[in-house]
């Protein structure tokens, strides 16, 4: 797959050589250019695509979606988890239409949002200067690697996309559909209305100054509240309170969005500083850095994110290896438990999406011997967990040793994969015996008594 990266490069890299001569008066010329930097692209985000854990927090809320439960991560307990709305309903509807598979595509979905951000990368700096949609989808195909290593299945790609199209619906003179989008934005990302409220202020800059008219900012404004007022009220309605911390966000994954916006931003300087207007002319002459430096360095720029992803597939191998032990554990778990059992999955939301979504997911951080078990909600809801995973995938040894946070309520169980290496379980001292029974049924993983 390295290979087939570097070979979509230098496709790449040949294509722009040769037409770039005529690139900025030719439209079918910017075409081909176009689509090798969405295949380009697209092979970048299939070498370094990784989920992180975080994703399955959404994962495990849309499939309970999908099978009727509600927005809810655990059966039973109505709570907001995920800051990404419009995420979650976009890769809930193909479960719940079709039976797909959500982490699949969720990914596929991800995918198709960078590609599309190099779309409109390209359509919103070509707006200035045809070569500067070339520049900008080039740069942008490259900054697309950020979108996938370790947020593959989240929402960043679409988020960064509705960013650049809230762009591209102002500098065209859209502004309700500016307000739409931006109001998408912010039900996809909290940290979305740090955008909203900036396009409202650029459409009553330009009003003020008699740049454009006051149905600007007024049909904006409208654009935005005809979604986000029913969602907010049904938020407060759904879960019995407004959104905590809003507009604050947990997790700030810019870099995509901040490569994207400047590789808009400097196509279209580089476009703008290249035309000489120093002799008559019925068509502006283009200068010698634009006719050569610029798409070296465009390309330069591109082909930075080919060594970073090659050099980055150690991790990425690694990674994925983790991914699918932690599958294999959680569907271990999901088989053998019983359905309704309290697990305490220690942080990993991947193996709690596995285990099903009949299985109660809570934990136990925080509780100590001296400390009553009611000390976090869940338990009181639920019960104490009859099972925690303290590691989500295989160890290279065996390890016996228990968290003092268990060590008063449980009993450390070992299980040999062959040819993977050793899980560590930790399981409820009342409940252990019945618990070794049902695990044990599974001749893949042996226990093996500590010594």
């Amino acid at each position: 797959m390295p290979g087939a990266l570097v070979a979509a490069w230098l496709a790449l890299a040949g294509v722009v050589t040769a037409v770039w001569p005529r690139v900025a008066t030719q439209r079918a010329r910017r075409g081909w250019i176009l689509l090798l930097a969405l295949v380009f692209a697209l092979v970048l985000q299939l070498v370094v695509a990784t989920v992180p854990d975080d994703a399955f927090v959404t994962f495990r809320y849309a499939r309970n979606m999908a099978e009727g439960y509600g927005a809810v991560y655990t059966i039973g307990e109505r709570t907001q988890g995920v800051p990404n709305f419009l995420w979650l309903v976009l890769v809930t509807l193909p479960r719940a239409m079709f039976g797909a598979d959500i982490v699949g595509g969720a990914v596929g979905l991800g995918i198709a949002c960078a590609l599309g951000c190099v779309v409109l990368a390209y359509l919103l700096a070509k707006r200035f200067a045809g070569g500067a949609g070339v520049v900008a989808a080039l740069l942008t195909a490259g900054a697309s690697i950020l979108a996938a290593r370790g947020l593959a299945g989240t929402e960043t790609a679409l988020f960064v996309l509705l960013v650049l199209a809230v762009c591209l619906a102002l500098v065209t003179g859209h502004p309700l559909v500016a307000g739409v989008l931006a109001a998408l934005a912010v039900m996809t990302r909290s940290d979305g209305a740090v955008l909203a409220l900036l396009g409202e202020a650029w459409l009553v800059t330009a009003a003020v100054r008699r740049r454009s008219s006051w149905w600007g900012p007024a049909g904006y404004l409208l654009g935005a509240l005809v979604f986000l007022v029913p969602w907010w009220a049904w938020e407060a309605t759904y879960y019995g309170h407004a959104r905590a911390g809003w507009p604050a966000s947990a997790h700030l994954p810019y870099g995509f969005l901040l490569c994207a916006l400047a590789a808009v931003g400097a196509a279209v300087v580089s476009a703008r500083l290249g035309v000489r207007h120093d002799r008559p002319s019925p068509r502006p002459r283009r200068s010698l850095a634009e006719r050569r430096v610029v798409p070296v360095v465009a390309l330069a720029l591109c082909a930075v994110s080919v060594p970073v992803a090659v050099a980055a597939q150690q991790v990425v191998h690694l990674d994925r290896e983790r991914l699918a032990q932690t599958t294999e554990i959680g569907r271990w778990l999901g088989d053998r438990l019983p359905a309704g059992s309290t697990i305490d999955t220690f942080g990993s939301a991947a193996l709690a999406y596995r285990a099903g979504s009949r299985m109660m997911i809570t934990g136990i951080t925080g509780i100590t011997a001296s400390e009553p078990a009611d000390a976090y909600a869940p338990v009181a809801i639920f019960g104490l967990p009859v099972l925690a995973a303290p590691l989500a995938w295989y160890s290279p040894e065996q390890d016996c040793g228990i968290a003092e946070k268990y060590a008063q309520r449980y009993e450390v169980a070992t299980f040999q994969r062959t040819g993977l290496g050793w899980l560590t379980l930790y399981l409820r001292t009342d409940s252990e015996s019945r618990l070794l029974t049902q695990l044990m049924s599974d001749q893949r993983l042996t226990y093996v008594p500590c010594p």
